[in-house]
């Protein structure tokens, strides 16, 4: 019985430095794509387009970028280059943990644009949907 119970908090022992590993890698990648996120731009020409590119890109474990590249298009060249260039404005990228192998770093990501629609499509959505509640059958 002992022995079972000293197994078992030997192996609980040797696993939670693991989790902890993982937890850290877990909220760098986290940092990560909240940086990402936060450098996105929606280009002005692609009102009403949407798409998502994924793009792939080498940082040093100082989160220097030192290239990047587009892995999968999203069909329309002014949203590739955007994601492109959210990688350039994303950096300096957080320093990746100790956990983590190598001295480059190479990584991937999902850039999704949503369709954007100019200010003017939504005030008149706004004032139709406003007219067809006022006047019903009209």
């Amino acid at each position: 019985m002992w022995l079972r119970v000293g197994c078992l908090c030997f192996l609980i022992a040797v696993a939670m430095p693991c989790y902890a590993q993982t937890d850290v890698v877990a909220e760098w990648q986290k940092q990560l794509s909240i940086r990402l996120n936060g450098s996105k731009r929606f280009p002005p020409e692609a009102v009403g387009k949407g798409g998502t590119a994924k793009v792939g890109f080498v940082a040093d474990r100082s989160g220097k970028l030192i290239s990047s590249w587009l892995l999968e298009s999203t069909g329309l060249p002014v949203l590739d280059a955007a994601a492109l260039a959210m990688v350039d404005r994303a950096q300096p990228f957080p320093a990746p943990p100790p956990e983590t192998d190598g001295d480059r770093l190479k990584l991937a990501f999902q850039a999704i644009f949503v369709e954007q629609t100019s200010t003017l499509e939504k005030e008149n959505a706004a004032i139709n949907a406003k007219i067809r509640g006022i006047c019903r059958g009209c």
